[in-house]
This record gives structure tokens, C-alpha cells and sequence, in this order.
């Protein structure tokens, strides 16, 4: 499956593109704290040889969504108009437990006239309670690789969860991201998908911490 490091100046560079969150704030040494949780997370915003299509948004809303409708982690494209093919490094400092993914928008232009949106949202993302499109899970203390995000760009361009391949690369993919905050270097960052039935393959580590 895909892998994508953390590669910064001197090299290709992923940046931290602009984005809207609400109540969980972007990692850094002021917002850290050892009784809140940290998800590391990839998205790339284009689709390859489809220059047309874009993921433009994707929310994650803590669980239970009813008691929790202000405490999410919302994703949006850096542009709306043109967006390079390559994954963007995002981290956030999360309130402990479970998100469900309730929406998520990619748009396809199949000529300058005929665009469409393909999206998700909480009224099919969410079946009684139950998280259909997929949700992860951070408890209090941790540091949590989620995936990355981007789109399946097959007869119709679709959002799909990829993963760093294997024990070896996600330690190299841990280095790199300890080498951007070196304040986290002693906490151990675990390996647990997004967890989804329709949005991506099953894959887990026989040894997903790095210590």
C-alpha cells in the first residue's frame, strides 16, 4: 500500500496547509498536554490524472455525536481551485475517545459545465449510532498514527484511507515526524487505522508502537 513520509526543507516539501478546526488545535509544544491525545494524519487534496477532482473537506466528529457536535477535527482543502497531488502532513492535540467521520466532499468536474459533489454527512455516515464510514480512536495520553487520506481515482474518483506499509517504514515515518517535534521524542506513537468497512482495506502492525 501507499507510503508517504514526513519529508521537509531540503527535500520535497509537505507543508501544513491552511485549514478549520474546531476545539481540537494543531500540535505544538503550548498546545501538548500528557492528559489529551494527538492523531497524526495525511491528506492529499487531488486525484492524480484526474486534474478535475478534489477531496475538499473531511470532519471527524467525537463520539457520541449527539452530546458531542462541537468537538471536532474538520479538514478543508487548501484551494478550491488547484491543489498539488501530494500528501500534507496534519497533526492535532484531541480530546480522549472515539471520532466517526460524519462528512466528508469531493468534487468531480466531468467538463467545465457538468460538476458533481460526491459527499458524506452524518444522515449516511451514521446508522443508528453505528459508524458507518469509519472512525478511530485516541485515549488519554497517546500518540496515534490514523492514516492517509486521499482519493481512489478509479471510473469515479472516491475517498479512500491509505497507510504507511509495514513495521520498518512506519519506524522511519516516526522518526521523521519526532525530528519535527522533538518535545514528543520519549512518547511512544502508536499505529492504529481509521477503521472503516467501505473507505479503505483492514491493516494493523503485530508490533504498532514505537517506543
Amino acid at each position: 500500500m501507499f507510503i508517504q513520509l514526513w519529508i521537509f526543507i531540503g527535500l520535497t516539501i509537505i507543508t501544513f496547509s491552511s485549514f478549520s478546526v474546531a476545539a481540537e488545535p494543531t500540535l505544538s509544544e503550548k498546545a501538548y498536554s500528557p492528559d489529551m491525545g494527538v492523531i497524526i494524519i495525511q491528506v492529499t487534496w487531488g486525484c492524480g490524472q484526474f486534474e478535475n477532482a478534489q477531496l475538499q473537506k473531511l470532519i471527524f466528529t467525537k463520539s457520541p455525536i449527539e452530546k458531542n457536535e462541537h468537538v471536532f477535527i474538520e479538514l478543508k482543502t487548501p484551494s478550491r481551485l488547484l491543489v498539488e497531488d501530494e500528501f500534507l502532513a496534519y497533526a492535532f492535540v484531541v480530546q480522549p475517545g472515539k471520532y466517526v467521520l460524519t462528512a466528508f466532499d469531493v468534487k468531480a468536474a466531468r467538463s467545465k459545465k457538468d460538476i458533481i459533489h460526491i459527499t458524506g454527512s452524518k444522515d449516511n455516515l451514521v446508522k443508528d449510532g453505528k459508524p458507518i464510514g469509519g472512525s478511530f480512536t485516541v485515549n488519554r495520553g497517546e500518540i496515534v498514527y490514523i492514516g492517509h487520506f486521499g482519493l481512489d481515482c478509479g471510473a469515479e474518483p472516491f475517498l479512500w484511507r491509505y497507510y504507511v506499509d509495514g513495521r520498518e517504514e512506519f519506524e522511519r515515518y516516526i522518526k521523521d515526524f519526532r525530528q519535527t517535534y522533538p518535545f514528543l521524542e520519549k512518547v511512544p506513537v502508536k499505529f492504529r487505522l481509521f477503521s472503516t468497512e467501505i473507505l479503505g482495506n483492514p491493516y494493523s502492525l503485530q508490533n504498532p508502537t514505537v517506543r
